[in-house]
């Protein structure tokens, strides 16, 4: 049977009475870190590619450029900048115990703009990230701290807002901090999944049945759900919305009771990043990336090591070997106690399914090696969920082929893997010495991922963290910078505000580089865009600008214009 990982035990009366769980958060503590209602895009613990989302996504009136507050008295502990990610990020610690971020931001308050800019000339470095002293920009409750924007891994204008236990950096959910959000919708459930607790979940398609709300509550077309699971485990998918936004967002709490006795659920806070990735134990990863629904287990698999379950008087498993029906009910909470109920009844029906043989069984917590005389990788005690029944293929490539090697097929991409591993192929078509240090490794299909690859004794290593099919291929291609806004080189740019590139390359951009006049000049990064504002590091006259841009393989492409300002 599937192993049960799990702690944090709460108090059996509250589950009983299906109330939330006391937290000690302080009530009222910080404010609204914007002037306008909060209305949210996003909240806590919403089900993210790989992550779970760390804090509340605030709307920002589909605009850019509004005044972003301190939610509390605290000083400036931290500043990032990034092209990816937040983007531009302050964060600020407070005297309680807390530590409250704010992301994609355009630009910070005046002197931290200055400071920040400082540091990023002193190491010709655009991308930083600073850590601060409690005595260099402390700040009141209220005060303007920066402007909201778009910057990082941004899809639209919007502040990320976290508040962070400081001692163990670890995003709790802010919605339980007292924040005053219109909701009084509960959520929504649309499917139940059910599965065979004595195999694999990636050994198995789920049964998964479809909801409707009759009389207040969710329930299947047939009460009675008849399977062949001796032992059953349930997923759900479900979603909550708020009175004051269309938006859909996750749900915060799941309990399920066998019988009227509770047995287990889950609550969704306290995440640190360095578990956040384990959402793909939390969720049927192969069912979602195989194009299906978000399903949230109410039981734990081997390898997950998220701290959100709470065992009761069971583990997350329904016994059926009985052979009676059992009458099943889930209470699907928000965080603002909102709730829904499931109600269906589950029987075993025959006998259960018998387990299939495997001949290279990769196990959970193990670590599994994989080799021969072309390709070699290993995996690590963490790197897998659960077991699986590991799948191999070898694709020769013809002489046409851009590959310089077979394309090899490592289990697939359906599977989820926690942790980086080193995977070591060797080519298998002869590559010239001027090349041989241009090879990248490449992931195939959807979400493809190229690596740089590095020589060792006849191999090439790289780091991945899926699996699926590789192969080696050259890059001798040069990345491409084009100049935009319809600018050439010797234009009149006393006028313009910015100057801005187009930079791309078909392996990844690894770095670019500016110079005027042969001193480093700032280019911030969006995407693929990279744009220099201008200030008082370009003075009037006439200039010189250089630009290199640097890909995975190391191939290089240097572009230069003048202009007079």
């Amino acid at each position: 049977m599937i192993k049960r990982i799990f702690g944090l035990c709460i108090l059996v009366p509250q589950l009983l009475h299906a109330q939330l769980p006391e937290k000690n958060y302080p009530q009222g503590y910080f404010r609204n870190p914007l002037n306008v209602p909060i209305q949210l895009a996003g909240n806590y613990g919403e089900l993210r590619p790989n992550h779970f989302h760390a804090g509340i996504d605030i709307k920002t009136q589909q605009q850019e450029n509004l005044p972003v507050h301190a939610a509390a008295d605290g000083y400036v502990s931290r500043i990032g900048v990034s092209h990816t990610g937040y983007g531009n990020i302050v964060y600020i610690t407070h005297p309680n115990g807390y530590t409250t971020t704010y992301g994609h931001l355009n630009r910070f308050f005046p002197a931290l703009e200055q400071y920040v800019k400082q540091q990023q000339y002193s190491a010709e470095s655009w991308a930083t990230d600073l850590k601060l002293p409690p005595d260099k920009f402390p700040v009141k409750k209220g005060d303007f701290i920066a402007w909201s924007g778009n910057t990082g891994g941004s899809a639209g204008p919007h502040v990320h807002f976290e508040i962070r236990d400081t001692h163990t950096e670890k995003p709790l959910n802010p919605l339980l901090f007292g924040f005053e959000i219109p909701d009084t919708k509960a959520p929504e459930v649309s499917r139940i999944a059910l599965y065979d607790m004595d195999r694999s979940i990636y050994d198995q398609t789920p049964l998964i049945v479809s909801l409707k709300k009759v009389n207040g509550e969710y329930v299947p077309a047939t009460p009675l759900i008849k399977v062949r699971s001796a032992v059953a485990g349930i997923g759900i998918n479900a979603i909550d919305r708020m009175s004051n936004a269309p938006n859909s967002y996750g749900i915060y709490e799941v309990l399920m009771f066998d019988r009227d006795v509770p047995n287990s659920g889950f609550q969704i806070d306290n995440i640190g990043f360095d578990e956040s990735r384990y959402i793909n134990a939390h969720t049927d990863y192969k069912v979602r990336k195989g194009g299906g629904p978000w399903l949230q287990l109410l039981f734990s698999i081997p390898g997950n090591k998220l701290d959100i379950y709470k065992d009761v008087q069971g583990d997350g498993t329904i016994d059926l070997s009985d052979g009676t029906p059992h009458p099943v009910k889930l209470l699907v909470k928000d965080a603002y106690g909102n709730s829904s109920t499931v109600k269906f009844s589950l029987q075993q029906s025959g006998d259960a399914i018998a387990p299939t043989n495997c001949a290279n069984t990769m196990f959970a917590e193990s670590r599994n090696i994989f080799e021969n005389n072309q390709i070699e990788f290993s995996l690590d005690e963490q790197a897998l969920y659960d077991r699986i029944c590991f799948n191999y293929g070898e694709t020769p490539t013809g002489e046409q082929s851009k590959s310089v090697s077979s394309i090899f097929r490592l289990h697939t991409a359906l599977v989820p893997v926690h942790n980086y591993f080193t995977l070591r192929i060797k080519p298998g078509k002869t590559i010239p010495a001027a090349q041989q240090h241009k090879v990248v490794m490449i992931r195939e299909g959807l979400g493809e991922t190229i690596v740089p690859a590095t020589l060792d004794k006849g191999w090439y290593t790289g780091q991945f963290r899926e699996l699926g099919n590789f192969h080696l291929e050259i890059d001798t291609i040069a990345p491409k910078i084009a100049l935009l806004g319809g600018i050439k080189s010797g234009a009149n740019l006393s006028k313009a505000a910015r100057l801005s590139f187009a930079i791309s390359d078909n392996s990844g951009i690894k770095a670019y580089r500016a110079e005027l006049d042969g001193k480093w000049l700032m280019f911030s990064r969006k995407g693929g865009v990279i744009t220099y504002t201008f200030d008082e590091h370009c003075k009037s006259g006439k200039h010189s600008l250089r630009l290199l841009v640097t890909d995975l393989a190391g191939n290089t492409k240097e572009q230069t214009i003048t202009f007079t300002r």
